[in-house]
């Protein structure tokens, strides 16, 4: 890879990512440079003009190979961004997004509108741990926990509570069986379980379909996981204030809501919309 200089090297990349129908190829560009080269964003910015390091163009070669072979940009950097903080990512877990973010932010709400001072609060199918992590973060007085069925996902969220300085318990197992012992002792409940049609597995953008399936698949409904965790949420919330919110994907919405209703017949059932509009969330609220 020539370039004499760094802003003509962010050039030619651009042109190569866009050219295997990259979106926002010149922003990946930029942060690929970066990553390489262990700059920042205000270091990138003062040296365009200067010629780029050839020490580190091997590297970036790699990494630019990687990204036009549509491997995730957080892959090739090891990092996403979630809730104003950034946390490690590989392979082993799904990229967070910023529509998960309304889990922490519904779940925040709630525990605040209703005075509760020291909330039990439990991530189901934490994956890279973000939103658990978050949770406790910024509700210092909260006991968090989180589980998930991959153990690889759990190596993750664990060095990410440690790298962030959150305290949260990681227990393996399938949904909510590995908090038995809390049945009718959890405040809050929140999860983004897999939930997307097993028939648009295939149609997946090439990026997202590099994820774990583990994460995604929701099957032939989008309901296989979501079912028992409901199962395993009726059992586990506190009798009187509590509440669950799911992550949920516009096409199995009304299929959720009504999947709810049958299940938390005294709860308040409510879908609920990101900024862009979307059905992303389902929220159960008892008392």
């Amino acid at each position: 890879m020539a370039a004499k200089t760094v802003s003509s090297l962010i050039r030619s990349i651009t042109t190569r990512l866009s050219s295997v129908g990259i979106d926002d190829s010149g922003i990946d560009a930029r942060l690929l440079v970066r990553h390489a080269f262990g700059w920042s964003a205000e270091q990138q910015l003062g040296r365009l003009t200067d010629p780029a390091p050839v020490e580190q163009l091997e590297l970036l070669e790699s990494l630019v190979s990687r990204r036009v072979g549509r491997e995730p940009l957080q892959y090739i950097t090891g990092s996403a961004e979630f809730y104003r903080r950034r946390f490690s990512v590989d392979p082993r877990v799904l990229i967070p997004r910023p529509e998960t973010e309304q889990l922490v932010v519904q779940a925040i709400e709630f525990v605040r509108e209703r005075g509760i001072k020291t909330p039990r609060v439990a991530d189901i199918c934490t994956g890279s741990g973000a939103v658990a992590i978050s949770l406790a973060l910024e509700m210092p007085a909260a006991e968090v926990v989180a589980t998930d069925i991959s153990t690889g996902a759990l190596d993750v969220a664990r060095q990410n509570a440690g790298s962030l300085g959150a305290e949260v318990g990681f227990f393996e197992g399938d949904l909510l069986d590995p908090l038995l012992d809390d049945r009718g002792r959890i405040d809050v409940i929140v999860s983004n379980p897999p939930y997307i049609l097993r028939g648009a597995m295939q149609g997946l953008q090439a990026e997202v379909a590099r994820e774990p399936s583990l994460a995604l698949d929701g099957g032939d409904d989008g309901l296989d996981v979501i079912r028992p965790l409901f199962v395993g949420i009726r059992a586990a919330l506190k009798p009187g204030w509590s509440a669950a919110y799911i992550e949920i994907d516009p096409p199995i919405a009304e299929g959720v809501f009504d999947l709810a209703k049958g299940e938390f017949p005294d709860a308040s059932i409510s879908l609920l919309t990101d900024l862009a509009g979307l059905t992303r969330c389902l929220a159960v609220e008892n008392g």
